[in-house]
């Protein structure tokens, strides 16, 4: 979008006011699509959430539910060209509910078509067979009905608090495990005196087995297809019982539509995790599979299963396709895949495996095929979700515009584009990273550096866009911003991503140092005596390691990252992700080498750069414990730091106002040490030491640990 009038810059205020398309649904002509758009409200601390929808021939955008305080429609889809179904809650609705707009009639108001007694979400309407399928938690019996009544009665004849186990995992994410699973129901819709209707129950496809589907803490309605005849519904589920918190086994059942028969394992034979089950319009069923045990970030592999034969297609080709569709004749695969830090669409030839690019740039997601061309939300840096095509004859690329309310705050936002560059990092690899200058930039001027490091870690920055970290903020704030994809980051091959594991401080922290080096060398504009690290998750751990390896930052923030890798694993949920990271569990002596290698915790005698410390108390994946001993090891040294805890956050902070705070602290603690006198001497040599100033040794601590493999208690020679 072209800037005119007068600039603004994109404060946390706007950023976090800023209107939020969603992921889009088209109808069934390919002449329409749909999507949800939310915004926060900061006077009612309450979010709006309605429906747009695009005409996919002339591009106009229009509102088709108002956008209110009470009410909010979401997770929208066609039942057929005219008529749109959403979910709805409201302040005189127990639990959510389906309702029905014909969007052909100007003065149509929806009308409610499901009276479900939970909630219940991830819908899927097959036009052909005239089924929705949709999601519910429920209980052993495993009916709607007996979920309400349960629910009820444990709020009614409960008194105490406890919660009690006999197995992991005892909490995952953010929640607390319940005896509830997630079950796909399906039921019959049809279409009497021009209105939408139930016809029948809802019938419970996975009733009475330990299976969940979709799968928590992130499982959608991607993570379950029914077949274009109606007859089969495929779904993945994890592996039930304690062995699903060391394990990533995930796999894909078929089961019959008729609800007489078991779910039946296709994949039961690869202990490793698949998704995204998808049938052709031909009835091949196609997913994506892992082959290595206990590991989340393998690369994804395209296989197609007939009933009784599995094949992979483009098995060599190094990407790991994260959704996929099929072209209307079942000869084409469409897949979104990361590549260099864009997270593109690719073609792939069901018979030859051949791979075509469509997209080069910017984040894509929801495909939709229709009519010879994929419709498609993209996003990037610089614009959140928009409404995008490509002709699959022409390659032609067309957005479509963006809602009314959305324009009106884009216009004028000076949002500066992100630059790409390459460096050699570890093992003489490429690596890949963004540099965005700050606005109002002056190449005459030198600016300080906000350097961000990411999670995962096998994740990446990539051009898409962020309500949570995104790097125009700090552009904004005066910035130069740099976020670089060390070792570990996904979408540079699968060997460039396996690279992390038991390198977790050097390979990836080679690559970032090496990185800003290369930015200082070859920026003028940056201010090597003012540079900042910021970093969340993994890259809270390496906040953590940097300030006991690095004289290079001023001050850093660290937002719910890992002190102890020992510690880590005991309390985080899902143990697989350590074991398979630091190679093995810690109470195995050998094992253990690595997670004491690169514990942070090893290093606190060389803390000496002032940190912001950032947790939330409902994060499972790295518990609370771990930022308090991150602050209270910077307290005890008398580091300068400063602890901003967030009681109802978990691994992310959601809430808009929290994020209004959450951003307001970590700008004014940049501000508070830019250009201030560094508190750390020229002439420290960040030696490890123990609490009397006895030098430690880290790798001979290691040959003393593998010395005493036999026993647990290790005694340090001063």
């Amino acid at each position: 979008m072209a800037i005119t009038g007068e600039a603004r810059i994109l404060s946390p205020h706007e950023l976090v006011t800023l209107p939020r398309p969603g992921g889009v649904a088209t109808a069934p002509s390919g002449k329409r699509a749909v999507f949800a758009q939310s915004q926060y409200n900061t006077t009612a601390d309450k979010s709006t959430k309605n429906l747009h929808v695009v005409d996919l021939e002339n591009s106009k955008i229009g509102t088709v539910t108002a956008a209110s305080l009470d009410y909010q429609q979401d997770d929208a889809f066609f039942l057929d060209d005219d008529h749109i179904a959403f979910y709805q809650t409201g302040i005189d609705l127990d639990v959510g509910q389906v309702y029905v707009l014909n969007i052909r009639e100007s003065d149509a108001k929806p009308y409610q078509l499901t009276k479900f007694p939970v909630d219940v979400s991830n819908f899927k309407f097959y036009a052909e067979s005239k089924l929705l399928a949709f999601s519910a938690a429920v209980y052993q019996d495993g009916t709607l009905e007996g979920a309400r009544a349960e629910d009820e009665k444990i709020q009614k004849e409960k008194k105490d608090s406890a919660l009690v186990y006999d197995s992991l995992m005892v909490r995952h994410w953010d929640h607390f495990t319940s005896a509830k699973k997630n079950n796909i129901f399906i039921v019959k819709l049809e279409l009497q005196d021009g209105k939408y209707q139930v016809n029948g129950s809802p019938k419970n496809l996975m009733k009475g087995g330990n299976l969940e589907s979709p799968v928590l803490p992130f499982g959608d309605a991607a993570n379950f297809d029914l077949s274009p005849n109606g007859k089969q519904l495929a779904f993945v589920s994890k592996i039930s019982g304690p062995e699903g918190a060391w394990e990533t086994s995930q796999h894909v059942y078929l089961v019959s539509t008729d609800g007489n028969s078991e779910p039946v394992a296709i994949n039961h034979d690869i202990p490793a995790a698949a998704n995204n089950p998808v049938f052709a319009p031909d009835g091949t069923l196609a997913y994506l599979q892992m082959l290595e045990p206990k590991y989340e970030a393998d690369r994804n592999r395209i296989v197609l299963y007939d009933g009784k034969t599995r094949t992979y297609v483009a098995e060599n080709w190094d990407r790991s396709p994260s959704s996929l569709v099929f072209s209307k004749d079942s000869k084409t695969i469409f897949v979104t895949a990361e590549e260099h830090g864009h997270t593109k669409i690719f073609a792939i030839e069901r018979e030859t495996g051949n791979v075509k690019t469509l997209t080069e740039k910017h984040t894509a997601s929801s495909l939709s095929v229709l009519n010879g061309k994929l419709v498609f939300s993209l996003a990037s840096m610089n614009h959140p979700n928009i409404v995008s095509s490509v002709d699959l004859e022409s390659g032609e690329l067309k957005t479509y515009g963006v809602t009314n309310e959305l324009a009106v705050l884009m216009k004028g936002l000076d949002m500066p584009t992100p630059e790409e560059f390459w460096f050699n990092g570890s093992l003489n690899a490429k690596v890949h990273g963004w540099i965005i200058k700050p606005t109002d930039f002056d190449s005459s001027k030198k600016y300080p550096v906000a350097f961000l490091i990411h999670g995962g870690p096998q994740g990446s920055w990539g051009s898409s866009w962020s309500t949570r970290w995104n790097p125009q903020i700090y552009a904004a704030a005066g910035y130069v911003t740099v976020a670089i994809n060390p070792h570990g980051s996904t979408g540079y091959g699968q060997e460039f991503c396996d690279a992390i594991r038991n390198n977790w401080g050097s390979y990836p922290y080679y690559d970032l140092d090496k990185g800003l080096t290369y930015v200082i060398e070859n920026f003028d504009f940056v201010d090597a005596d003012n540079v900042f690290g910021l970093g969340a998750s993994y890259g809270g751990y390496m906040i953590n390691w940097i300030n006991g390896h690095s004289k290079r930052f001023k001050a850093l923030v660290n937002h719910d990252g890992m002190f102890s890798t020992i510690n880590s694993f005991y309390t985080t949920d899902e143990l697989y992700f350590p074991e398979r990271e630091f190679g093995g569990v810690p109470f195995n002596p050998f094992h253990r080498l690595s997670y004491e290698r690169w514990s942070p915790s090893n290093y606190v005698a060389n803390w000496k750069t002032p940190t912001l410390v950032i947790h939330g108390a409902r994060d499972y994946r790295l518990v609370d414990g771990e930022g308090l001993a991150t602050f209270t090891a910077l307290q005890r040294q008398g580091v300068p730091s400063k602890l901003v805890y967030f009681p109802d956050e978990n691994h992310w902070v959601l809430k808009p106002a929290n994020s209004l705070k959450w951003h307001k602290e970590v700008l004014d603690w940049l501000a508070r040490w830019k250009n201030s006198p560094s508190p750390i001497a020229e002439d420290d040599n960040l030696n490890v030491k123990d609490s009397a100033g006895v030098h430690i040794d880290i790798e001979q601590l290691v040959h003393g640990i593998r010395s005493n493999l036999t026993g647990p208690r290790l005694e340090l020679q001063k």
